[in-house]
C-alpha cells in the first residue's frame, strides 16, 4: 500500500482523494483512512474517515463542551493511543468513535 500526499491531495492504492485543505497527518489502519486537513476560519472540526477504496465514511463531530470546555481549538495531529485520537493545541486527546465520528471522551497527557 502506498500512499502520497501533495497539498491537499492523497493517493492511496492507485486512488486520489481531493480534500479543500492541505493534508497535514493521515493514519492508514487495516480498512480505514484517517486524514486531518489544515485549519482555517472557524472549522476546526476536520477529521474525515475513509474506506479503502477512499469513499467518506464521516467527519469529526464537534466535541461536547464536556471533553473541551466552551473554546474549541484546531486538531494538530492524529494517533492511535487510547483508540483514534485527535490532540488539539492545548495538547487535549480526543478520543474518537471509528464508527459515527463522535468524541466519547478526553485526556491530558501529564509530563
Amino acid at each position: 500500500m502506498k500512499v502520497s500526499i501533495m497539498n491537499n491531495i492523497l493517493t492511496y492504492n492507485d486512488k486520489s482523494v481531493t480534500m479543500k485543505r492541505k493534508i497535514i497527518d493521515y493514519i492508514v489502519m487495516s480498512e480505514y483512512l484517517i486524514i486531518l486537513e489544515d485549519f482555517t476560519g472557524d472549522d476546526y472540526n476536520l477529521v474525515y474517515c475513509f474506506d479503502n477504496e477512499l469513499h467518506k465514511l464521516w467527519k469529526i463531530k464537534k466535541p461536547d463542551s464536556k471533553f473541551i470546555g466552551q473554546k474549541q481549538l484546531p486538531y494538530v495531529g492524529i494517533t492511535i493511543t487510547k483508540g483514534l485520537t485527535v490532540v488539539d493545541t492545548l495538547g487535549r486527546y480526543l478520543i474518537i468513535d471509528m464508527d459515527t465520528g463522535e468524541i466519547t471522551d478526553m485526556f491530558c497527557n501529564r509530563f
